[in-house]
């Protein structure tokens, strides 16, 4: 074998070990970057059940009919944008089978319900009813 095709094939080699390296590198940080989103959503649920919560003690008395409407279209919102979280914890206690594409949906659900929780925080302290 001449030197430049040794050469070309050790690079080759070379590039390929390297693709390989990083790609288990990603594993290990896909691994991590997991049990991160887990803890966030965690947190992102109880946020919402907190904040359902809040939203079932109001009474009538603590909101004029408009700002009723308000929180109702802002907690329906939340309620749908957080659907997919609340089915995965759902799960989660039956011990149910979650495959991974609806791991993957859940993952990428879970800001769109932190955003839609911290809108009514933010109606409920507009409106003086933040505790």
């Amino acid at each position: 074998m001449n030197s430049t095709l040794k050469r070309t094939l050790f690079c080759g080699l070379a590039i390929f070990c390297a693709g390989e390296f990083l790609t288990g590198c990603s594993l290990i940080s896909d691994i991590w970057q997991q049990d991160t989103i887990a803890e966030y959503g965690e947190k992102v649920f109880r946020k919402q059940n907190l904040i359902t919560s809040q939203v079932m003690m109001l009474s009538e008395s603590d909101l004029s009919p408009k700002n009723s409407q308000k929180l109702q279209q802002a907690e329906s919102k939340m309620q749908k944008d957080c659907k997919l979280l609340n089915e995965y914890a759902s799960r989660e206690m039956d011990k149910a089978t979650i495959d991974l594409l609806f791991q993957k949906q859940v993952r990428d659900s879970i800001s769109g319900c932190d955003a839609s929780i911290q809108s009514i925080q933010l109606l409920l302290e507009q409106l003086g009813l933040k505790e």
